[in-house]
């Protein structure tokens, strides 16, 4: 028998099929719900989580590209969104043959919700293609039409203070999309969203090959970790590392880290000159590598932003 959850508003959700569970955690469960004709995502979360939440969902009230929870259940520590169809990662897994123009429209919108979040100071910290959500249509020929998009998951947004940077003694974020200096844990800004959302970038305009692990087990086997084979691959693209990412990072340790990946990447770039980003990013055409260029700067001081 379907269990309910009231929310604040006194609006009922009648809970269905679980969407996620957390590490067998049952305080960490995704729910889809619904009520009246509509469907609905309730989200049991940590109260810090929780309560991250309600101070986001009054600063960014309104908002239409960020997901902010539209009601809530503070005795369950539960919070309800509304529900999209798919992320813009099972989308372009399932889909191949997405039209292009409706993929530039989707990274528009994340864009936005970026540019947004970054406009009052605060860092998303895991912008990746499974936390971009996105609706469409379909005609009857078949043919999508991309109608909402949005930015979902603050578990670890952070608010800059004084321009200051995030510092942590642990890497923040998804392993795959991460900015060099988020592999470790040390000086994300702003900029660090933007390398991220720059490989969301490739990844969206069909360089997902490029970026994708999927031989973790072949890394185990050689006693590689994943986050190493994907800094040598972001050194092997995007090149050497810069002056500006070891001064970011500022750690002896992190530095000789980061520059023992770059020369293993620079000796496979001598024997493989297309590894360059400026080499296969080609086939996107030359506006688009200029833009996704300086996006994935390694120099986190000399990215694009997003404005």
């Amino acid at each position: 028998m379907a269990s309910t959850t009231v929310g604040k508003s006194g609006r009922m959700y009648v809970k269905g099929e679980m969407l996620q569970r957390h590490r067998e955690d049952h305080k960490l469960s995704v729910f889809k719900a619904e009520s009246g004709n509509e469907s609905f995502v309730l989200k049991r979360v940590p109260r810090p989580f929780y309560d991250l939440s309600l101070r986001l969902a009054a600063e960014f009230a309104g908002s239409r590209r960020l997901r902010m929870h539209i009601d809530c259940n503070q005795e369950e520590g539960i919070l309800v969104y509304p529900y999209y169809k798919s992320t813009l990662l099972a989308l372009i897994q399932e889909d191949p043959d997405f039209p292009v123009a409706e993929r530039k429209k989707i990274l528009r919108c994340a864009g936005e919700a970026l540019q947004e979040l970054h406009g009052k100071d605060w860092i998303h910290i895991d912008v990746k293609p499974d936390n971009i959500l996105v609706n469409w249509t379909c005609d009857k020929e078949g043919n999508k039409s991309v109608s909402d998009v949005i930015l979902g998951d603050f578990d670890i947004a952070f608010k800059l203070e004084g321009g200051e940077s995030r510092q942590t003694p642990y890497a923040i974020g998804n392993p795959m999309w991460r900015s060099p200096e988020g592999q470790t844990g040390r000086g994300v800004t702003k900029a660090s969203d933007m390398f991220s959302f720059g490989l969301v970038c490739i990844y969206t305009m069909g360089g997902g090959e490029f970026l994708l692990l999927n031989d973790y087990q072949e890394l185990v086997r050689r006693g590689i970790k994943p986050e190493q084979e994907i800094l040598i691959r972001h050194f092997s693209y995007f090149g050497p590392v810069p002056k500006g990412l070891l001064k970011q990072v500022n750690s002896e340790d992190w530095c000789n880290a980061l520059k023992g990946a770059s020369e293993i990447a620079e000796e496979a770039v001598q024997d493989q000159p297309e590894l360059r980003f400026e080499r296969w990013g080609e086939e996107l055409g030359p506006e688009t590598q200029n833009m996704i260029s300086g996006m994935t700067g390694l120099d986190p001081t000399a990215r694009t932003t997003i404005d």
